[in-house]
Order: structure tokens, then sequence, then C-alpha cells
């Protein structure tokens, strides 16, 4: 049982016995946790211990490997700690001596379950060529096979198919939390093979949804509680280049923070990464960036207050918007030298501070 005054982890044990040659053996004393078994006997026999993912039968463990650790013995005591931690309501199978045991981590009552915390664009109408979404979780997600739990279904209930560039290495911010999945840009970029067979993912004036699956685990390999749903509707196609020139500052005068007012949505991944301020002596004023107003407006709040003085806000060219058009080029267009050369350009845009 759970015990919340002294941590104690609820453990499930399904326990029998099976007789190798002409005598059948007591089951030892068994203890499990997250990060260790323990088994108090008198024979301590190490080469006699192995313990297997899942529940399998004993005529099936032959072909099975066992799962990495390390083992300790201790006079009357052998603990077993596994290479990677034991995960919550996962199934293992132990095998001691003479003796099969099946056993189960609970998942604690307070565990905190995965959730997905916001996502991106977060608009409810968008261009039929969306070329990227970004899903925000509230801790650390298992990337493995990840994109099978996202789809897209129509107004009628059906999944759509040929939608989302599923990668092998999953595109994972660092801290495990932020997930960017593409939609299949063979069929969003016109003249490519897959758009002249398929057409685009997205018709226009079609409502939406984005399921992100209740299967989908976190690190600890445990499952959200219930489906994520987004619903949206398809507008016409974007096809016009962000300009800086239609960019609006609000210099930070009497607030802390500096405020860009954008004429559109802009994608989130390529506008979190593409800003940085720097002031007259080229020095870069560190500090958060937060796209907000459905991604239409991007506040950066520094992290010491500000001083008199002239400031530039540097801008990457590879800035896009929801299409992936950037201050370059337009996704739809073919790649030239020019355009090769321009990745190299910075643009600026310049605000005072009295």
């Amino acid at each position: 049982m759970h015990n919340k005054g002294k941590g104690i982890v609820c453990i499930t044990f399904i326990s029998f016995y099976f007789i190798l040659g002409m005598f059948s053996q007591t089951t030892p004393k068994f203890t499990f946790n997250k990060t260790h078994l323990t088994i108090k006997d008198e024979f301590n026999l190490s080469n006699n211990l192995k313990v297997y993912r899942g529940q399998i039968p004993q005529e099936e463990l032959d072909p099975m490997h066992p799962i990495l650790g390390t083992i300790q013995i201790d006079k009357a005591e052998l603990r077993f700690t596994p290479l990677v931690p034991f995960g919550w309501n996962q199934e293992y199978t132990l095998i001691y001596k003479n003796t099969i045991e099946y056993f189960i981590l609970e998942i604690p009552e307070v565990y905190d379950y995965l959730k997905v915390k916001a996502i991106y664009p977060s608009a409810k109408s968008l261009p039929s060529n969306l070329l990227k979404w970004y899903v925000q979780f509230s801790h650390p997600i298992n990337e493995v096979h990840v994109y099978d739990y996202i789809r897209f279904i129509n107004s009628q209930g059906d999944t759509l198919s040929r939608t989302i560039l599923s990668l092998e290495n999953a595109l994972v911010s660092e801290d495990g939390k932020l997930l960017t999945v593409w939609i299949e840009p063979g069929r969003q970029k016109r003249d490519l093979i897959p758009n002249k067979q398929l057409g685009p993912v997205f018709e226009k004036d079609a409502m939406y949804q984005l399921i992100v699956q209740k299967d989908i685990k976190d690190r600890q390999g445990v499952s959200m509680q219930k489906d994520f749903t987004h619903s949206f509707q398809i507008t016409n196609a974007d096809r016009i280049q962000p300009n800086i020139s239609s960019f609006k500052i609000l210099p930070p005068e009497h607030n802390n923070n500096l405020v860009i007012y954008f004429e559109e949505p802009m994608d989130y991944g390529s506008t979190i990464n593409n800003f940085k301020i720097i002031n007259s002596e080229k020095k870069e004023i560190h500090g958060e960036w937060q796209l907000t107003n459905n991604e239409s407006t991007l506040i950066f709040t520094p992290k010491y207050s500000w001083k008199k003085g002239v400031y530039q806000v540097l801008i990457d060219s590879s800035l896009e918007d929801l299409a992936g058009n950037n201050l370059n080029r337009l996704f739809d267009s073919e790649v030239s030298i020019s355009d090769i050369q321009q990745l190299l350009i910075e643009y600026k845009l310049e605000f005072i501070i009295h």
C-alpha cells in the first residue's frame, strides 16, 4: 500500500513457483522500488538472478534478453540496480534460483501526469499551406515513435492520411518538452509530385482537429490521462513574405518590456529563436522572449533593467510565417544562389530609450 508519510512505493506482486528437477524452493523475501530490487536470502547466488521487461511465461524466456543492471551482495542481502530505472505501470519478470516472479510498480496517487500545455499556432483560422505545429508539454516526453500519437481528423471524423513528416529522430527541444510537427512539405509545396498527386493536406474552408492521443508517454513511461484536441478552420494559402517594414516596435518607456507587433501570426519556433537585442556597444541584452496574441505579438523581458541608449533588434533571415515563407523567399519558390547568399543577411530594427 501507499504510505505517504514514508514515501513507500506501492507494488503489486503476482508470484508462483515452478519445479526444476525433482524439487521446489521457498520464495525469498523481495522488495522493489523505482531504482532497485532487493532479495533477502541465505543463499545469494548472483548468477541465478535475471530480470526481464514484461510478463513472460517460463516457456518463452529462453530467447529473451534480460535487462541490464548491476548486482551487489551484502551479507544476506542481494540488490539489483537496473541501468534504466524501472518504469511506472510496467510489468517485469524476475527469475531467481528456482522461482519466477512477476511484479509491477503502480503509479503513485500523487503522480504529475503528462499534459499538453500549449499548441502553436494557437489561432483558430490558419492558411491552407500551413507548414509546422509545435506541441508544448508539461514535462519531457518519450521520443520513441512519438509522431504515431499525433493525427488530424476532418469534420466527418475521418483521420487524414499522409499528413505528418514522421522523422526517425523526433524534433524535440533540449528540455524534452516542445515537439515540432512538420506537415508533409511535399504536399504543401506546389509542383512537387506528392502535391500534384494528392493535393495539399488541408482544404480551404474546411474544419479540422489536431489530436494528441493520450497514449503518448513521458520519460517515465506513463501516458497522458486523456486525448488533447485542438480545432481549427482553413483559409486561403499564404504566399506573401514577411516584411520587417511592417513590424511595429513599442519601446519600453513606461514598463520593462519591449513589444514587437507583426501584421500576421508568425511561426513559433523560428520567431523565438531568431531575435536578439544588442546595445550601442554591440553587447547582447539577455532576457526572455514570449510570443503571444495568436503568435502575432512578441514580448521581450530583459534580465536586468534597461539603460538609456540606442538599441538594435537583430532578426535572422530564417524568420518564418505560418506557411514557411521567410524574410528572403517564399516557401514555394525555387532556391537560387542569391537566396543562399542572403541567408547570411541579418535584418535590423532600432529603438531608443531616453
